[in-house]
């Protein structure tokens, strides 16, 4: 993100000094799961740009006209109308998050296995380090100890009968093929 916002691709040394713009794009950048942006779920107004204090806009001359009560009362309604904010993204946070679950359910291929299947188990350590691409991605063979049905994961012991101390989900193994 940083590279992306700040051009620091040109000098890489100097990242600190731009870090302020990164942040002030981020907080002021519409998400598109909530449709707000943080600014504005944060504070409950949109940003007010410096510019739009030297260069009167509509919005700034309206804020700047009324009296001081009635600017009082504008901001508590502004702040009431936060709450109300914060709830519609909430709830498009929920709704963006349940479609995203539902396109990778529908990817997802469940495993079953039987107690005494001998399986091997995914290497996550060596998963995404391009230096060691040639190690083994599966380790064990392991046999499963215990099936738990509702949420797919499995209890698994070594092959001399000792035990492994966590449950692995399905998708973490494979099935060793009999030879």
């Amino acid at each position: 993100m940083l590279a992306k916002k700040a051009e620091v691709h040109v000098n890489v040394c100097d990242w600190d000094l731009k870090i302020h713009h990164v942040v002030w794009v981020y907080n002021t950048t519409y998400e598109t799961a909530t449709w707000y942006s943080p600014f504005r779920l944060t504070y409950g107004m949109e940003v007010l740009l410096p510019i739009e204090l030297e260069v009167m806009t509509l919005r700034t001359a309206t804020m700047m006209r009324l009296p001081l009560d009635e600017s009082q009362r504008h901001r508590l309604l502004q702040i009431n109308e936060l709450d109300e904010l914060q709830l519609k993204a909430h709830q498009s946070i929920e709704v963006e998050q349940a479609q995203q679950k539902k396109v990778f359910d529908k990817k997802v291929k469940k495993k079953e296995f039987k107690e005494s299947d001998l399986v091997m188990m995914f290497d996550a350590r060596h998963h995404r380090m391009a230096y060691k691409k040639l190690l083994p991605k599966w380790f064990g063979p392991f046999v499963i100890k215990k099936v738990f049905v509702d949420n797919g994961s499995y209890e698994l012991k070594n092959v001399d009968g000792s035990p492994y101390p966590n449950c692995i989900n399905h998708d973490k193994l494979k099935k060793v093929l009999d030879m």
